[in-house]
């Protein structure tokens, strides 16, 4: 016998957001600039600073780097799998520490004991209606609760 509650799988293709890329090069100007207003020696601590900024443009914003998250599947039984962009699927759990805004997703997954990826979805990231049945579905089902994987 089937449950009336068993929702249908979702799958998670987000594109590139203009407001994440906005952000994060605003967020990391602004870092750069208060660096340069303190008396320590600026240009040392701007090299991590850059080399911040260039991690997160091709992990999050571009995800270009091998082990950024191409699509998501959240299937019917609440199991999570990760597709990366090198070409890898894996099997996933959702945290509890995933954020669920209106302007704003980022959803906190547990590959493992160790692993963990994270996936900022802006607003423009995804299809309107996709990312409201995403925001409705883990609201309802609550994140954490993700199928028969416990939480760690």
């Amino acid at each position: 016998m089937t449950s009336h509650r068993v929702q249908p799988p979702i799958r998670i293709e987000p594109r590139r957001s203009r407001r994440l890329a906005a952000f994060v090069l605003v967020t990391h100007l602004v870092a750069a600039l208060c660096t340069c207003l303190l008396p320590w020696p600026w240009p040392l601590v701007l090299i991590p600073l850059a080399a911040g900024l260039i991690y997160q443009m091709r992990v999050h914003v571009l995800r270009r780097a091998p082990w950024s998250i191409r699509t998501l599947h959240w299937q019917a039984d609440g199991s999570w799998q990760i597709e990366l962009v090198d070409g890898s699927v894996l099997d996933a759990r959702l945290l509890p520490s995933t954020f669920v805004g209106l302007r704003l997703l980022v959803l906190n997954l547990a590959v493992g004991r160790w692993r963990r990826f994270s996936l900022p979805l802006p607003g423009d990231s995804l299809d309107p209606e996709d990312l409201r049945r995403l925001r409705q579905r883990l609201r309802i089902e609550g994140a954490g609760r993700s199928g028969d994987n416990p939480p760690a």
